[in-house]
């Protein structure tokens, strides 16, 4: 059984349109979830005295409203913002609350470029690869040329989040520079992988049989291309493409009929996750 959460007020008859998120929100619990859900994207003009107006007479929170109220009179910082709203329900775990609040700036506390890479590495950890390469690319404008392994380490993350997004070759860059600053094999090996996703088969053995180092690194990389392979054909990717290629041995109208069928219910599930 999932967690129960106690109403903070009403569901709203009228939406309100987070312009920043570009998303309606039908409650004060969805405001509450789209600011842990979009670190990337809050900023305290987003709690403006509107949204203060719907979360009380749309939703009935007037409580809340009256906290968010004094707030914005107080000019205070996102941070106060985020804390504010986490604190209405118990959304996330105490620890996990702190990890995310000190991702924001406070009036006290300034932009510092340790809360930077803070926020830079939950947002390779939460899959926001965009905002991951944005915030990586301005730390290492930061960074001192004599801290290399800090170097080292921001792109190699930063190649974690351009391989995701498969931006391939810019990835293989980042591993391989990271490499050549601190010689840590972690970088060599991703450096690999990215070659190896990108190129052809025989486009990679060319290359790799040029480079004295790969041989021990690809054997360990075939390995894990192996056991990957091997995973995959026992899930629902290998059983999609052999009901796909079974459809296809049939009329073009049922093999149409067939894709039409699994797009609406995956759509009916994306409708009812997002309700």
């Amino acid at each position: 059984m999932g967690r129960v959460f106690e109403c903070i007020g009403q569901k709203a008859n009228k939406p309100f349109y987070l312009d920043k998120i570009r998303c309606n929100i039908f409650s004060a619990e969805e405001l509450i979830y789209c600011v842990y859900q979009h670190a990337e994207l809050i900023e305290k003009e987003m709690f403006t005295d509107e949204l203060v107006l719907w979360l009380e007479q749309e939703c009935g929170a007037k409580a809340l409203a009256e906290q968010l109220l004094q707030l914005n009179q107080k000019r205070a910082s996102v941070a106060v913002y985020a804390e504010k709203l986490l604190l209405q329900m118990d959304l996330i775990e105490p620890g996990k609350r702190k990890e995310f609040l000190e991702l924001f700036p406070t009036n006290e506390s300034p932009d510092t470029f340790h809360r930077k890479k803070q926020r830079a590495d939950y947002f390779l950890k939460k899959e926001r690869y965009f905002y991951a390469i944005k915030e990586y690319t301005a730390l290492m404008a930061e960074a001192d040329a004599s801290e290399i392994f800090l170097r080292a380490e921001l792109l190699h993350n930063r190649g974690i989040a351009k391989a995701n997004l498969f931006l391939l070759e810019e990835a293989e860059k980042d591993f391989y520079e990271a490499y050549r600053l601190d010689g840590k094999e972690k970088h060599f090996f991703l450096y690999a992988a990215a070659m190896r996703m990108r190129l052809t088969p025989a486009e990679y053995l060319k290359e790799i049989s040029e480079i004295a180092h790969m041989k021990e690194v690809t054997l360990e990389l075939e390995e894990e291309v192996k056991a990957a392979e091997d995973e995959w054909a026992k899930g629902e990717g290998a059983v999609f493409v052999q009901k796909k290629a079974e459809k296809q041995l049939e009329s073009n109208a049922q093999y149409e009929s067939w894709l039409q069928e699994l797009l609406s219910l995956k759509k009916d599930a994306y409708k009812k996750s997002a309700r």
